[in-house]
């Protein structure tokens, strides 16, 4: 776990830190509206902005991959 958390927040690695935090909020946000529609609860308001900044965090990085330049030799 160590290893991984370390590879994550370098820049070389091929694991992506807001991907990671992505999937970590989509996952919270699937728990928390399963609950709410278990309690039969209204979901709380924050969350409407929590999931627009997991959406930010998931769709970034494939905006980010277009300014990176693919170098190729011939």
């Amino acid at each position: 776990m160590k290893e991984f958390i370390k590879s994550m927040l370098k820049g070389e690695s091929g694991i992506s830190s807001k991907r990671v935090c992505g999937v970590l909020g989509w996952l919270v946000s699937i728990c928390v509206i399963v609950y709410c529609t278990v309690t039969n609860q209204q979901s709380p308001e924050i969350m409407d902005t929590f999931i627009l900044g997991i959406m930010g965090l998931l769709g970034i990085d494939s905006v980010t991959n277009i300014w990176k330049k693919k170098w190729v030799k011939n």
